[in-house]
C-alpha cells in the first residue's frame, strides 16, 4: 500500500464518513472516475497518468459493479511514488446500481481498506448484468446490428453494459456517436433498451455499510429531484432522508452533470438532512462528452457557510382566511438593521437544529417553543458569506418580550413581500403565497 493513502486498518479507524468529510475540506479531489473495468475509455494506467496532470490530491475509481481495476491503480501508484513522483492519496471505491423509485447510483467508499469485502455481493450483480446483455446483445442483432456478447464483453474488460454495446455501434458505424446510440437504440423506451433487475437501494446500502464502506448517493441532480432554486426542492429533501433512513451516509453534491444552482440546492439538502456531501466528476474519458475530470485546484465547502435557524409561527386569520407568520424588525445595529424577519438565529457548534431554534427563540422572544417538523430549506449567497436557512413549524405563547426587535406582528405572505424583508426570506414567502391555506411541509 501507498504510505500517502488514507489507512488501511479498516474497522478500527475513525469512520469512513469522517475522512471523506476531511477529503473534502481539503478540496482538490475527484470521488467519482471510471476506467474501462466498467465504461470508461482509460486504463488505470492512463487515468493515473490524467489524474497526476489535473494535480488532485485525492481520487477515488468507482466503476459500475466492479473493483476489479483497484489493484492496478494502486500498483500504478505505487511505481510512481517510488520514483520520487508526488501521487494523490487513494480511496477504493464502486459504484452498484440500485432500484428504487427509478433506478439510483449508489457509491461506496473504503477509505478504510478492505473494499474486498464487498466481492461476493458484487459478483451477484454482475450475473444480472450478464442476464442483461445477452438479451441486449439478442435484441440488437434482431434488430440487424452486428453486436455480439463477446464483444462486449471483450470491451469492457471488468464489467460490461450499455456503453460497450454503443460502442460497439459507432465502431461499426451504426451510429455516428455513442450519445446517439443511447437516445436512438439503448435508453429506456428504446427499441433495443432491456431492463436489468437490481438490488433494492436498502440492500445495496447495507452492502456496502456492512463490508466497512461508507453509502453515498450518486448525481441526485440526474434523478429530477432538483428545482435548481433557492428554495430547495421538497423531493430532494424527502429522498435524502427516506435513503438516510435506510444508511446512506452521504450524497454527491457536487458532480461534473450538475448545474451550479443544482450543486447549491443538493449541498443545502445535505446540510438539512444531515449528510455527508461529496465531489465527483463522473470522467469516463473520451465515453462520456459531457463531463471532465476536477482539478486539483478545486474546492466545494465553503468556510463562510453558515446554518441558519427559524421558526414559522403561524396563525389562521378568521376574517381574511389568510394564514399569518410572525415576523420581527431587526433593531440591533448592523448591515440588516431595519429588515423584517422569521425569529430564529444561527446554529451553534454541538447544537441539533432544534435545539439551536428553541435556544434563539428564548434569547430573542423571552418564550419557550414547540419545535415541530422542518418544512423548509433555503439557501441564499449574502456577501461572502453562503446561509442555509432551515424553516420549522413551531408554537409558543404570545406573550413575548421584544429583544432584538423594535416591532413585531403577524403579516400575510404578500404583506411580508411588501416589507423590507431579510433577502434569504423572500423566496420563502413567494413560495408561501402560492400554496392554499393551510400549508404542508416536506416532512
Amino acid at each position: 500500500m501507498l504510505s500517502n493513502h488514507i489507512s488501511s486498518d479498516h474497522l478500527s479507524d475513525t469512520h469512513c464518513a469522517g475522512k471523506l468529510e476531511a477529503v473534502m475540506q481539503a478540496g482538490g479531489c475527484d470521488l467519482h472516475l471510471h476506467t474501462h473495468y466498467s465504461d470508461g475509455s482509460d486504463s488505470p494506467e492512463r487515468l493515473i497518468s490524467r489524474v497526476i496532470d489535473a494535480g488532485l490530491n485525492t481520487i477515488s475509481v468507482t466503476d459500475h459493479d466492479t473493483i476489479d481495476a483497484i489493484e492496478s491503480c494502486e500498483d500504478c501508484l505505487s511505481e510512481l511514488q517510488a520514483q520520487g513522483m508526488k501521487v494523490p492519496s487513494f480511496i477504493p471505491g464502486v459504484e452498484v446500481s440500485a432500484d428504487d423509485v427509478c433506478e439510483l447510483h449508489i457509491l461506496g467508499y473504503y477509505p478504510n481498506g478492505g473494499i474486498e469485502r464487498i466481492a461476493d455481493f458484487l459478483d451477484q450483480q454482475q450475473q444480472t448484468r450478464q442476464k442483461r446483455n445477452r438479451l441486449l446483445a439478442d435484441r440488437l442483432q434482431a434488430l440487424g446490428y452486428p453486436v455480439s456478447l463477446e464483444e462486449m464483453q471483450q470491451i469492457g474488460k471488468g464489467s460490461a453494459g450499455r456503453m460497450q454495446a454503443a460502442l460497439l455501434l459507432v465502431k461499426t458505424g451504426c451510429v455516428p456517436s455513442v450519445s446517439e446510440a443511447f437516445e436512438q437504440l439503448l435508453s429506456e423506451g428504446r427499441p433495443a433498451y432491456v431492463e436489468r433487475k437490481r438490488a433494492d437501494a436498502q440492500t445495496v446500502i447495507e452492502a456496502i455499510n456492512t463490508t466497512g464502506g461508507a453509502a453515498v448517493l450518486a448525481h441526485p441532480n440526474l434523478y429530477g429531484w432538483c428545482s435548481g432554486e433557492s428554495l430547495v426542492s421538497g423531493d430532494l429533501l424527502y429522498h435524502l432522508e427516506r435513503l438516510k433512513k435506510m444508511g446512506l451516509q452521504g450524497v454527491e453534491a457536487f458532480h461534473g452533470q450538475a448545474t451550479l444552482a443544482e450543486q447549491q440546492e443538493i449541498s443545502a439538502a445535505a446540510r438539512a438532512v444531515g449528510l455527508l456531501r461529496t465531489a465527483g466528476s463522473d470522467d469516463h474519458g473520451g465515453n462520456k462528452d459531457n463531463t471532465r475530470m476536477y482539478r486539483g485546484c478545486q474546492k466545494w465547502l465553503d468556510d463562510q457557510e453558515l446554518l441558519v435557524v427559524s421558526a414559522l409561527i403561524s396563525y389562521k386569520d378568521k376574517n381574511s382566511a389568510c394564514r399569518k407568520y410572525l415576523l420581527g424588525r431587526r433593531s440591533e445595529n448592523g448591515k440588516f438593521k431595519g429588515c423584517w424577519e422569521m425569529p430564529g438565529g444561527k446554529v451553534m457548534p454541538g447544537e441539533s437544529t432544534v435545539e439551536a431554534l428553541k435556544r434563539e427563540l428564548y434569547e430573542e422572544l423571552a418564550v419557550c417553543a414547540e419545535v415541530g417538523s422542518l418544512q423548509y430549506v433555503i439557501h441564499h449567497d449574502y456577501p461572502g458569506q453562503r446561509v442555509i436557512l432551515l424553516c420549522y413549524e413551531a408554537e409558543c405563547d404570545h406573550k413575548w418580550q421584544l429583544r432584538v426587535h423594535d416591532a413585531i406582528g403577524f403579516y400575510t405572505p404578500q404583506e411580508a413581500l411588501n416589507l423590507n424583508l431579510l433577502p434569504a426570506d423572500i423566496a420563502l414567502f413567494k413560495k408561501l403565497r402560492q400554496l392554499p391555506q393551510p400549508f404542508e411541509g416536506v416532512f
